[in-house]
């Protein structure tokens, strides 16, 4: 989906926390990684597919300091502006045990990374972009008595703004996609909770269970929130508009931007209702 690789991509990804966050704070709770490692234990994470790393961030703040040190922590990603941000990041934050590695989830990853080797395995909002042996590829680097956790997109929130700005575009104007078609675009079936369910039982997790999630979200000023909207957009001309005018992603930026504006202020922040799927599991074991 669109252009993650690009040198700017993790800057403007990065906002987009602002509607991940809670549903990492979500599978933090879940894994019970805090009360794991207060009883002596030792904890290795793979983030899978971490983009800034919001996950990453969300379990050092949720781990109290003392225990860092029995914390190993696998950031992955196929782009490494995004890896090289998180790497930063723990830097500066004193992150103990914390390591990137390019990985990419389009193939057979299981040779770049040792199998049943991670205690607590973490993807969100990426597997509706990945292959559909993804999960089985994952539940294979897990040890026994391990955890999985994904979080997926219900909805598309910004299915009406799309529309309205479609709108004030030039004639001839380029087809409308309906919110359906963004859904199944974007999140596919794991839309569905039941589908989630589905998919971690059927790899072999154990003790599988569900949340869902609505989460009124801050989404940032207006620069702000179009340069995370930039992502999807780019999805949106590259699925239904490849045949139209040259610019197109820009008319429709500058007009998305337009209203966001007028509705806000330049100095406002968007504000959007973001709903999704948390689904978690064990390996026997």
């Amino acid at each position: 989906m669109a252009n993650f690789l690009e040198a700017e991509a993790a800057q403007k990804y990065k906002n987009a926390e602002n509607a991940t966050r809670p549903y990492a704070k979500t599978i933090i709770e879940r894994s019970g990684i805090a009360a794991h490692l207060n009883s002596g234990a030792e904890a290795n994470v793979l983030d899978f597919a971490c983009g800034t790393g919001v996950m990453v961030q969300e379990l050092y703040d949720t781990i109290p300091k003392k225990n860092w040190g029995q914390l190993k922590v696998l950031g992955t990603d196929i782009s490494p502006p995004m890896l090289k941000f998180l790497k930063a990041r723990g830097e500066k934050q004193g992150w103990m045990g914390l390591e990137t590695k390019v990985v990419d989830g389009n193939v057979d990853f299981t040779q770049a990374l040792p199998k049943s080797s991670f205690t607590h395995i973490f993807t969100t909002f990426a597997l509706n972009m990945l292959p559909e042996q993804t999960l089985s590829h994952l539940y294979s680097l897990l040890r026994p008595g391990g955890f999985i956790a994904v979080a997926t997109w219900s909805a598309m929130p910004w299915h009406s703004l799309l529309t309205r700005s479609i709108a004030l575009l030039n004639t001839p104007q380029p087809y409308s996609p309906s919110h359906k078609e963004l859904q199944e675009t974007f999140c596919g079936p794991w839309a569905a909770g039941s589908y989630v369910v589905q998919q971690l039982k059927a790899v072999g997790l154990q003790q599988v269970d569900t949340s869902t999630q609505t989460e009124g979200v801050r989404a940032g000023a207006p620069k702000d929130f179009m340069g995370s909207m930039q992502f999807p957009l780019q999805f949106v001309v590259k699925t239904w508009w490849e045949e139209e005018r040259d610019g197109i992603l820009e008319e429709l930026s500058d007009a998305m931007k337009g209203i966001v504006e007028e509705e806000t202020g330049e100095d406002g922040e968007m504000e959007m209702e973001f709903d999704g799927v948390v689904g978690w599991g064990w390996k026997s074991g």
